[in-house]
């Protein structure tokens, strides 16, 4: 064959490959977006469906008192509230897509508060691309940094659950200055263990499957696992064997993993909501295997728990650094409630692959007393091809409290390391 013949054999069958994968694209995308259940169906797998929504926060009993089984507007705007929630194609019916989703093993905590369910409004629920904190729906935090936990009972499935949770307690300590001790009695800040069917919450579980565990934001802090699950620590997985997997790590598959559930778990103990971001720990369904935090849960535990820097004298200066896309706070104390200048300064910025990609940093005033003040805005540079306009504004406030919280952002994923500090004078004697 030919030079010429062999580039047009090769270009035709790039053609045809290209165009088989248009034609199964298009038919994965038609099946997703098929119709399974919508407004007036009336049958047992939407009281399903209707119950599924109700756990998970979107149906209030106080809004819908229509049959179970009907598909009633109320229902049609929880999956519409639901289907925008987790970024899924709008329409209120369920389609397979949707469907898919809901059946999923997750946590028994609602993933969006009451009040947001009767505005109909997801509006405070964070965006990624605007704001660097997607974990939106929080409660406060603790009011102390040393926090204690008791598991008051065990489960007969396995060895070493306390074990499988002391080492969820430490995921979250290595990324925030939370400290954990392991303490017994109710004079623990945090109760964790197993339950089954009603037990006493207002959070009956269900059996085996649908939801496995929850948790209660501070200052109740209690962690509940189903004990009609069956639970294994992943960390131990046996490994696959040649020529197929043995009894035991069948047994694992089949079983939940304490240690991801936990760590799920005690982020709402800590104030956490649910996350939109599948990658996160604190997204509301089960990723048995995952051991780690993203950085969507990461910025979430340090906008309730800060770096705390000590402050001496008039004056104090807080370092932070972000990375790729992450972000970093610090709060300064100033004793009592003080009047004060603040302002920020990056003193560092390192692009780690392409210096003319398009790129941001950002350094602000993020609260003070937990509140964000009417000018944030301390510092910042957008850097971005040659000739691109930038936008520093250097400023500073001038403003009274006692804890003010400087936070630094990087506004790509992929690139930019920066540091920076927050600078803080007393003008009060």
């Amino acid at each position: 064959m030919s030079r010429i013949a062999s580039c047009l054999a090769f270009l035709l069958e790039s053609q045809r490959v290209a165009l088989m994968n248009a034609v199964w694209n298009e038919e994965v995308a038609r099946e997703k977006s098929r119709v399974v259940y919508s407004r007036g169906d009336f049958n047992a797998h939407v009281g399903d469906l209707r119950l599924r929504l109700r756990r998970s926060g979107y149906i209030l009993d106080e809004q819908c008192q229509c049959p179970e089984e009907s598909y009633c507007e109320h229902v049609q705007k929880a999956v519409f509230l639901y289907q925008k929630f987790f970024r899924l194609p709008l329409s209120g019916r369920i389609d397979v897509q949707t469907l898919k989703l809901m059946s999923q093993i997750r946590c028994a905590c609602p993933d969006v508060p009451a009040e947001v369910v009767r505005a109909e409004d997801l509006s405070s629920a964070g965006d990624p691309e605007t704001d660097p904190f997607t974990i939106q729906f929080n409660s406060q935090p603790w009011p102390r940094y040393d926090l204690t936990y008791n598991v008051y009972n065990s489960t007969p499935d396995m060895a070493g659950e306390v074990d499988a949770i002391d080492a969820a307690f430490d995921v979250w300590a290595a990324v925030s200055p939370l400290t954990f001790e392991r303490t017994g009695g109710l004079s623990a800040d945090m109760q964790l263990g197993w339950e089954t069917g009603d037990h006493g919450d207002g959070s009956a579980f269900d059996g085996r499957g649908d939801v496995v565990a929850h948790g209660f934001f501070p200052e109740d802090g209690r962690v509940h696992f189903d004990e009609a699950e069956t639970w294994r620590d992943w960390a131990h997985l046996p490994p696959f064997t040649w020529p197929g997997p043995s009894i035991e790590l069948l047994r694992f598959l089949s079983s939940q993993d304490l240690r991801n559930t936990a760590i799920h778990e005690i982020g709402h103990a800590l104030g956490l909501g649910h996350s939109r971001e599948g990658s996160a720990s604190m997204y509301p369904y089960v990723n048995n295997g995952d051991h780690t935090l993203a950085e969507e849960d990461i910025r979430g535990i340090l906008s309730l728990y800060p770096f705390r820097v000590g402050f001496r004298d008039r004056a104090a200066v807080a370092h932070l650094h972000a990375f790729a896309g992450g972000s970093h706070s610090a709060v300064v104390d100033l004793g009592r409630e003080r009047r004060f200048l603040a302002w920020g300064e990056t003193t560092f910025v390192d692009p780690l692959t392409d210096y003319d990609r398009d790129n941001g940093i950002a350094m602000d005033i993020f609260t003070v007393d937990g509140t964000s003040p009417a000018a944030v805005g301390t510092g910042g540079e957008h850097l971005g091809a040659p000739g691109a306009p930038s936008n520093l504004f250097p400023g500073a406030i001038v403003g009274r409290g006692r804890r003010v919280q400087f936070r630094l952002s990087t506004f790509h994923s992929s690139d930019l390391e920066a540091y920076g500090v927050g600078c803080i004078v007393v003008l009060d004697d």
